[in-house]
């Protein structure tokens, strides 16, 4: 019986050093922005057309990720070993229909997006999710460029709180 409770006690011990090992050994991977100085910029994809209710959407976009990279110090270049695109897969002004008929949050405006970074050769770096909706704390009167905007500038702060994570 002693007998057995020590080698129980010994193969435990070995499971735990085995394990300390190899979490020890397991480095974490860079973040992919560490030490980049510039990126590129590619043009917005937007795979599913009907979802974007605005024509101006992936130019705006574009401008905000470029204008979210530089506000992080990281410069805009025409060619760079790092590429970042938004996929855009929903852009909408809202509804001043629904906000006022509706209410509880209905009608508003809505971004969702995936912020994609890749390496020169595209091979995918980071993927993030960022979805961001117009504000509740305004009327349901207001206009659907007042609620575009609240959602933009939101989604502004988001992708810079984003990029900035990833340095």
């Amino acid at each position: 019986m002693k007998r057995t409770i020590i080698q129980i006690a010994v193969a435990l011990c070995l499971v735990l050093v085995v394990h300390e090992v190899r979490a020890q050994s397991s480095k974490p991977s860079d973040p992919p922005l560490r030490d980049v100085k510039t990126v590129q910029i590619d043009p917005t994809v937007i795979p599913s057309p009907e979802k974007v209710k605005d024509e101006s959407a992936a130019n705006l976009m574009q401008d905000s990720l470029r204008n979210a990279f530089r506000s992080a110090n990281i410069g805009v270049a025409d060619s760079a070993p790092v590429h970042a695109h938004i996929v855009l897969e929903e852009f909408t002004s809202g509804s001043s229909a629904k906000r006022f008929l509706v209410g509880f949050g209905a009608g508003r405006s809505t971004i969702d997006c995936q912020l994609v970074l890749q390496d020169a050769d595209g091979k995918e770096l980071k993927s993030v999710s960022i979805h961001v909706r117009g504000n509740l704390a305004f009327s349901p009167y207001q206009g659907n460029n007042t609620q575009r905007r609240q959602a933009v500038n939101s989604f502004d702060q988001r992708l810079l709180e984003e990029i900035e994570k990833m340095r």
